[in-house]
């Protein structure tokens, strides 16, 4: 029987509380094969725990990092999932070969900012009123130490300080990472030269009526492996960029990634799991596309849209200065930084120059481009909404800004949520596939 046969219906995504009791359950029921223990505390107090389940004899130590970003609620789910699948079934677990450590919630705090979306409506607009995302330089999975060329990051937050020490206890052969997108299809960042293991993991999402993303990827300096599938963009690759762009790196890089840091002590085999929580089949639409556009024009035009937008943004926090401190308006204020100080401009050099761009665009790269403007504005329209206190001059003109921006993405979009399970499905099919091909 398969380790993921038959699974129950799941209506809601677990809560950062619902994780540390379900961890302390576990570790009680299975002494002998479960163990929890705390890495470290969050800035707010929360505890980072490592969740251990081993087998008798493991030949590999594998991560799995749950919650890297606190909008990223699935791999919370899937944690459960494989976590009471490995200790029910101890016949599989041996059969792997493999000890497990997972991290159920790398980022408590940010998560609970988001808790409020966790059991649905299932709508674009509710996500966006309840959303948090840090700021680069607050994000848990991205400010790992990093040192290249006279250019130093080198101020982990608590939270990475415990992922930290959980990478130097482990030293990981495979490190898989749990993220999220929103609307679209599924992607993976992998290790190149696995053509086999590419195809077993896209299979499972068209197994469970989930889309491939077709589209730009999401770092503009990664290679398609295989479709939808990506290298793992490194921060090294992104301080490049920034430089070639005429940017600081400064604005742009916030650190390494957990891959970077754990690549100290070996190469393990890395994965990052991209699922989208609604899905439209424009995303893996690889027809050209029927407007007969380049795939410059509509890139392009793609960033004037965000140039647009960042500047529509920016009036409105100006307008509502000074702001009350807040994680929400510190995320909008950082986010927009990023896009002024080069990325849009990073982008826009690459798609004017590089002859890759002649070509005819497809449905699936003019539907992504779109929908990427769609995401950032939601986002970050939410959280200034979030930001600014009602009774402030500015809060009606966001609140018109942020219901026409959820009219024209409702407009522009066939999104219907994808089932809880089948995403669940997924992610750990995903990885138990990775953990198979790392044993041979």
């Amino acid at each position: 029987m398969s380790l993921l046969a038959d699974l129950a219906p799941i209506d809601r995504f677990p809560t950062v509380d619902e994780m540390r009791e379900f961890a302390a359950r576990l570790a009680a029921e299975h002494p002998d094969r479960v163990q929890l223990r705390d890495l470290g505390r969050s800035r707010a107090g929360d505890a980072l725990q490592l969740l251990t389940i081993s087998p008798e004899q493991p030949r590999l130590s594998v991560l799995v990092i749950g919650q890297p970003h606190p909008n990223e609620p699935i791999g919370m789910a899937t944690i459960v999932t494989l976590a009471e699948r490995l200790v029910a079934h101890p016949g599989a677990l041996d059969a792997l070969q493999a000890a497990w450590h997972f991290v159920p919630c790398a980022d408590p705090d940010g998560t609970r900012l988001n808790e409020g979306w966790f059991a649905g409506p299932w709508t674009r607009e509710h996500y966006a009123r309840h959303f948090y995302r840090p700021a680069g330089e607050q994000q848990v999975e991205w400010t790992f130490p990093f040192h290249t060329d006279g250019f130093s990051v080198d101020a982990p937050m608590p939270e990475t300080l415990a992922l930290m020490s959980a990478i130097d206890e482990v030293r990981p052969d495979v490190l898989i990472s749990l993220h999220n997108g929103e609307l679209g299809g599924a992607y993976f960042y992998a290790a190149p030269g696995a053509d086999a293991f590419y195809v077993e993991i896209t299979q499972l999402c068209e197994r469970h009526g989930v889309p491939l993303h077709r589209g730009d990827p999401e770092t503009p300096f990664s290679v398609e492996l295989y479709p939808a599938v990506y290298t793992v963009p490194t921060a090294q690759q992104i301080y490049e960029f920034a430089v070639a762009a005429g940017a600081d790196p400064a604005m742009i890089v916030s650190g390494g990634s957990s891959l970077d840091y754990a690549r100290r002590h070996k190469e393990p085999f890395g994965l990052a799991i991209e699922l989208p929580y609604w899905r439209d089949p424009r995303a893996a639409d690889t027809t050209d596309d029927p407007s007969g556009d380049s795939y410059r024009d509509v890139v392009l035009r793609g960033l004037d849209l965000q140039a647009a937008s960042v500047a529509r943004l920016h009036a409105l926090l100006d307008a509502s200065a000074p702001l009350p401190p807040s994680p929400f308006a510190d995320a909008v204020s950082s986010f927009l930084a990023t896009d002024e100080g080069g990325w849009i401009d990073g982008q826009r050099m690459q798609a004017e120059t590089s002859p890759e761009f002649d070509r005819r665009a497809t449905v699936a790269e003019s539907f992504s481009v779109v929908d990427n403007v769609h995401m950032f504005r939601l986002r970050l329209g939410g959280m200034l909404l979030r930001a600014v206190p009602p009774d402030s001059p500015s809060y009606g003109d966001i609140a018109a800004t942020f219901d026409e921006w959820v009219a024209e993405a409702a407009a522009d979009n066939k999104a219907e949520p994808i089932p809880i399970r089948d995403l669940v499905a997924v992610q750990a099919g995903a990885t138990l596939a990775t953990v198979r091909h790392a044993l041979h």
